[in-house]
């Protein structure tokens, strides 16, 4: 299988990195298990450069709880001594899932054999800091979507080796984002390359674990700089060592961005660190205009990617290929496909790798649902809508019409179904070990398995669903479908409105069980943990609170979501305990003006601190005057919606009980309405 950019998805190869076989054959019998420690584990003789302990996935420490870390942060939990606290909490605060050889990502985007490679020499010396030409300590990839960063990204970090200190690939859809855990994660693998720097780290954080949890500078000065000062100190200084960031236009916040780059060139400037860092972003104009500042200019080495028919040679070998390999694997005409036809598809991708790579999993479509001979004529019929649009509008306009016909040709019923699937992927749901992110999705929209994969398989040339997750190509396709400028009523936000319905009554059909506890139907179950549901609860508590916030951002008020969001019983929000997520990515004054301004006709009213206090002083004793509250919904039917603040770049935002009162009127209501103690698996659909 191979992905975007000429990418390859397969068989990584060797990379240079120590996976002891005995220890994974093991270890993948317990891929079920819970309450699972590893104890002490024994490495002897192993040479630190050489070991990536991180490479040994899937080691999980889950206890059967829901209640544990986020999920994107116990995949791939590392083996490390359990002596090593330290070395724990770093790991618990980093993004594992992030790195550049995590199982999540497997398999990643490659270029394919015979393309891009100069790009990848080029790198792959500027990372051994061999390039005469960029003896530079910071350098920066740029260029616009669709055009390989991430695969140059991949093949030239597995290039280099141990010259790799450490990696960390941003990606919103699969919520690795958090500038807070940026430094931490490529602190921990620096431990775990380097034994010294990992010694060293693990004794600074038993003495103060609070530093795992501090600002980004002083993480970075913290848990990077000091280390290797320190070190330095000792005579053991770190080895030259390159640093591979991928997507930063990716990470939450423009000012969390800016703020990473010019910590990272403080430090370059400062020279108290051998690292050579490497940044791959699209041109973000925050960005931009930060590597475009000239103390840090000066210091950058800055390659751009450009869309260009100068690569129509290699669009043409990669189609060539594919074709080839879809021909032999159906058993076709040596002749097909003809020249000519390839030709045309490589006028159609102009100069988009993201574009041939989608073009080839649409014709292979190993669903089978059409032959290739056919799904290849119906791509060659693209050739007069370019004309008819009169040529390229801007750089991803071929893209945007290649997905455009991608979704036109679905029934409108699936259409609606996938748009509140892919939307479902950009919520913040709750982190939850139970569930695995495909689970999640389709228990929160109500789709059996057998139904969630048949609804899925309509977009095999945009992305790929397994049980585990939803893994897109190239991002470019959501950044289109959130785009209502390029991708118009097919925008997945459309459906906000009815996605909130769908939560809503999703939770007004909530029972309770004899510990007064929710339970919501569940439409693919795992096991018969009563865990489950209070996972599924919380998934659609945090839905409503990420749908409804949307709408009052974007003024989205029609009458009819309007009228049932006010007769909705916010309550039923709140039956099981405060509901609370990061969100680092919104503008909290922004969001503070609009609920302020909005109002649902007096739905909202802001909350002051005084008389909050007075009403639930329990619950809201708090010093930080930064944090704002409000009033959401009408008589006791309301709920307290709090936006804290808890330090740069991170708000929390949540809702709360507003009257205990009228909280055991509700659960009383329901419990007489259900009846308190029914099995909870006979309220589950099929699935």
């Amino acid at each position: 299988m191979y992905s975007h950019s000429g990418l390859l998805q397969g068989s990584l190869g060797e990379d240079h990195t120590l996976q002891p076989r005995s220890v994974v054959t093991a270890m993948s019998n317990f891929s079920h298990s819970h309450d699972i420690q590893v104890v002490n584990p024994n490495f002897t003789n192993i040479d630190q450069r050489a070991s990536n302990v991180h490479n040994i996935h899937n080691i999980l420490t889950k206890k059967n709880s829901i209640h544990g870390v986020h999920a994107d942060h116990v995949e791939n939990i590392n083996l490390v001594p359990s002596n090593r606290a330290g070395l724990h909490q770093l790991l618990t605060h980093s993004i594992s899932s992030a790195t550049h050889d995590s199982s999540e990502r497997h398999p990643p985007p490659l270029c394919y054999p015979g393309t891009r490679q100069d790009f990848i020499d080029l790198l792959t010396e500027w990372g051994r800091g061999t390039s005469p030409d960029h003896p530079e300590r910071l350098a920066w990839m740029k260029g616009p979507a669709g055009v390989g960063k991430s695969a140059i990204a991949q093949s030239t970090a597995q290039a280099l080796g141990y010259n790799l200190g450490a990696s960390f690939f941003f990606s919103r859809s699969n919520h690795r984002d958090d500038p807070n855990r940026f430094f931490t994660s490529i602190a921990y693998q620096l431990a775990m390359k380097q034994q010294a720097f990992g010694d060293f780290l693990d004794q600074k954080i038993q003495h103060d674990p609070s530093i795992v949890t501090k600002s980004p500078p002083l993480q970075f000065d913290e848990l990077i700089v000091a280390p290797v000062r320190a070190l330095q100190q000792q005579g053991k200084a770190l080895p030259d060592m390159a640093i591979f960031v991928d997507g930063l236009d990716e990470c939450n916040g423009e000012a969390a961005r800016q703020e990473i780059v010019l910590l990272v060139a403080k430090s370059l400037q400062d020279r108290n660190t051998p690292l050579r860092w490497i940044f791959f972003s699209r041109l973000e104009p925050g960005l931009v205009s930060t590597f475009n500042r000239p103390e840090i200019q000066s210091l950058t080495a800055q390659f751009e990617l450009m869309v260009t028919r100068e690569l129509d040679p290699q669009i043409y070998h990669f189609l060539a290929s594919r074709l080839k390999e879809i021909r032999e694997k159906y058993d076709l005409d040596i002749s097909w496909p003809p020249g000519k036809d390839l030709r045309t598809l490589v006028e159609i991708s102009s100069g988009l790798f993201a574009c041939s790579h989608a073009i080839a999993l649409y014709i292979e479509d190993p669903e089978g649902v059409a032959t290739p001979k056919k799904q290849l004529d119906v791509v060659l019929g693209l050739t007069s809508q370019i004309k008819v649009e009169g040529g390229p509008k801007h750089p991803l306009s071929s893209l945007d019409l290649f997905y455009t016909f991608i979704l036109e040709r679905l029934h409108h019923e699936r259409l609606v179904d996938l748009q509140m699937i892919l939307l479902a992927t950009r919520l913040r749901l709750f982190p939850s070990t139970i569930f695995t992110k495909t689970i999640t999705y389709a228990n929160l929209l109500g789709h059996s398995q057998e139904d969630f994969f048949i609804i899925c398989r309509s977009l095999h040339a945009v992305m790929k669903v397994d049980s585990e997750r939803i893994t897109f190509y190239h991002v470019s396709f959501m950044d289109f479908l959130e785009d209502p400028t390029r991708s118009g009523e097919r925008c997945i936000w459309s459906t906000s409105p009815r996605f909130l319905c769908h939560i809503m009554r999703s939770l007004n059909g909530t029972q309770l069980d004899t510990n007064f506890d929710p339970l919501p139907s569940l439409s693919w179950r795992v096991s018969s943990a009563p865990s489950e549901h209070l996972a599924q609860y919380r998934n659609l508590c945090y839905a409503f609170l990420e749908l409804f916030l949307f709408m009052v951002l974007n003024k989205i008020q029609d009458d009819e979501t309007c009228r049932l969001v006010k007769e909705f019983d916010l309550r039923r929000l709140v039956l099981g305990g405060k509901i609370n997520t990061p969100k680092q990515g919104y503008n909290m004054d922004k969001l503070c003006h609009r609920l302020k301004m909005v109002g649902f006709r007096g739905f909202i009213r802001p909350l002051w601190l005084k008389n909050a206090l007075q009403v639930f002083p329990k619950l809201l004793r708090v010093r930080n005057y930064s944090s704002r509250y409000f009033g959401v919904g009408s008589g006791k039917k309301r709920i307290v919606l709090a936006l804290k603040y808890n330090g740069p770049w991170c708000w929390s935002v949540g809702f709360r009980v507003y009257s205990e009162g009228a909280m055991e009127e509700l659960r009383k209501e329901l419990s007489s309405q259900s009846g308190v103690g029914a099995d909870p698996r006979t309220h589950d659909s099929d699935g």
